[in-house]
């Protein structure tokens, strides 16, 4: 049986909606079943009936933004009174998690992004999820006079995330599906 997977982004600016494409035509390229909605389109997806969950969403000031915040902690809530965020969150077999974060790192690079994706793992831990991946991409900011894009702690990000970004999106969402697509077959294989 083919992997399922459900991708999901927050991408106000757009860039973090090209990796999700990215990410969700690299999973498809190994036969993996995507099923790709933005923040608002996703709506009660039940996690659950997949086995592989992505979620992305730009950094801002060190977090996700606020409707990605409201959206981790209504699932965290949801399934809670489902009985399914449990002490010591034990993992559970065939499911499977990615966050995957926008940045553009003006201050201090990458580590004003990690708190965001941090914060994500940790939602999908408390459900049971296996985070498989927190990945990281560079992108612009919107704004065509802004000076970051140019003198930033990254240098010049204009144009990101390009083809090379969406690239690495591309083959590490690949090489993933295929991973997974091997562990799910052993998982059947013992009645998991």
């Amino acid at each position: 049986m083919a992997l399922k997977a459900l991708v999901v982004y927050f991408s106000p600016g757009g860039n973090t909606r090209k990796v999700a494409q990215a990410i969700a035509e690299g999973l498809a390229e190994r036969g993996t079943e995507v099923t790709l909605r933005s923040l608002q389109e996703a709506g009660e997806e039940d996690f659950y009936q997949y086995d592989l969950v992505c979620l992305g969403a730009p950094a801002y000031n060190f977090n996700v933004p606020e409707p990605v915040l409201r959206y981790s902690k209504r699932q965290l809530a949801r399934y809670g009174r489902q009985g399914r965020v449990r002490l010591r969150a034990p993992a559970l077999p065939g499911k499977w998690a990615v966050v995957f974060i926008t940045y553009g790192g003006p201050h201090t690079g990458i580590a004003e992004a990690t708190p965001a994706g941090d914060h994500l793992a940790q939602m999908f831990r408390h459900l049971g999820f296996q985070v498989r991946g927190i990945w990281y991409t560079v992108g612009e900011f919107h704004d065509p006079e802004s000076r970051v894009n140019l003198y930033g702690f990254l240098g010049d990000i204009r144009g990101r995330p390009n083809e090379y970004d969406l690239g690495v999106a591309r083959t590490n969402a690949a090489g993933l599906a295929f991973v997974l697509a091997y562990e799910k077959e052993e998982l059947e294989k013992r009645g998991s």
